[in-house]
């Protein structure tokens, strides 16, 4: 039966590490999107309409592929990381503002969420918050 035990934590680990190894491919992809945005702004807003609609879907992608990774841990890891809920909640503040500035065509608020808001806590998840999940993982 212990066997049996190591053998399941082992899969777990292995489903963490790979799970958190695609969210980081995805957050790369989003940081690229939004770079890409920013290229477009405010020049030609067709473009910057459907890079917009994508980005906004990616990054909800990301929100349920990172909640899913921090319930895992929690469940199956007794690991809480507390980070992770206020960026989730950030990142719906984000969004739905996002989504009022395109509703009202307002580049202005678009471009300072973009370039000041969503910039910046995906980088906290780039530099702070993957390394965190992966050293308290490997702990």
């Amino acid at each position: 039966m212990l066997g049996k035990t190591t053998h399941t934590l082992g899969e777990t680990d292995n489903l963490l590490v790979d799970t958190i190894s695609l969210t980081q491919d995805l957050l790369n992809d989003i940081i690229h999107q939004i770079n890409a945005i920013e290229a477009y702004i405010p020049e030609k807003e067709y473009f910057w309409n459907l890079q917009l609609t994508d980005l906004t879907t990616d990054i909800s992608k990301f929100v349920e592929i990172t909640t899913l990774l921090s319930r895992l841990l929690m469940s199956k890891k007794k690991i809480n990381i507390p980070e992770i809920k206020q960026s989730h909640i950030h990142l719906f503040f984000v969004l739905k503002g996002l989504n009022q500035a395109q509703q009202k065509m307002d580049s202005m608020v678009l471009e300072d969420l973009i370039k000041y808001e969503l910039k910046d806590n995906l980088t906290q998840w780039k530099i702070d918050l993957i390394p965190l999940t992966k050293r308290l993982l490997n702990s």
